[in-house]
């Protein structure tokens, strides 16, 4: 049985706090957009319309109350999905919906970097565990970046049904100074998460856990 030190938790716990800091606007901006939009749901039921006669006025506070009420309970499920980013709660996830989850939240990221993904069409049909997953994808992802030339894409592929295969192109190198994200850093998370991490010139692979399954047919 594989033994985890301490010191190697410590660091798999920092290098997931700097992807969540990354990440952070655009899960702040999930939570509180349903908000938003309730706000002004709950201003348009304050002015009724003129000449509305009563059945129709019925009608329309009925509708505003139900898109309302739901836009609230939007808003309460994105804040307390924010906790699966902080706790481990044991969660799975289809790598297809894994991996558009994680293209969303690296938009930004992405396209100030002027740099790009090719996100695989069509993945392997496995389920993961989503916690680890995660950060470990857009870990890599962001450690990776720096090393590609300006408007240069990562190709990630998600074919293999036990690893996934990231590939740098031919003119892409280590940076000169060190980024946010190390390769030591993408070593560690992985082995604290069961995860191993395999390094070639252009193309590093991400070995999955051997309990992965495959998703229910």
């Amino acid at each position: 049985m594989l033994t985890i030190s301490p010191h190697s938790v410590l660091v798999a716990q920092g290098v997931r706090f700097k992807v969540l800091a990354q990440i952070f606007p655009v899960l702040r901006h999930e939570a509180i957009s349903p908000l938003s939009n309730a706000t002004v749901a709950a201003a348009m039921l304050r002015q009724a319309p003129e000449n509305a006669d009563a059945e129709a006025l019925r009608q329309r506070t009925q509708r505003l109350a139900g898109e309302l009420q739901q836009m609230l309970e939007d808003s309460v499920a994105e804040i307390r999905g924010l906790d699966q980013w902080l706790d481990d709660n044991g969660a799975t996830q289809p790598a297809a919906a894994l991996l558009r989850e994680c293209r969303k939240l690296l938009f930004s990221q992405l396209m100030w970097s002027k740099r790009g993904v090719r996100w695989p069409e069509t993945p392997a049909p496995v389920e993961l565990p989503a916690f680890d997953a995660r950060y470990l994808l857009m870990a890599c992802v962001l450690c990776l970046l720096p090393w590609l030339p300006e408007g240069a894409e990562l190709e990630l592929d998600a074919a293999d049904p036990v690893a996934w295969h990231f590939r740098l192109p031919p003119a892409a190198q280590a940076p000169a100074a060190a980024g946010l994200f190390t390769p030591a850093d993408i070593e560690a998370l992985a082995s604290e998460a069961g995860w191993r991490l395999e390094r070639q010139a252009h193309c590093w692979s991400l070995r999955l856990p051997a309990a992965t399954g495959r998703e229910p047919a």
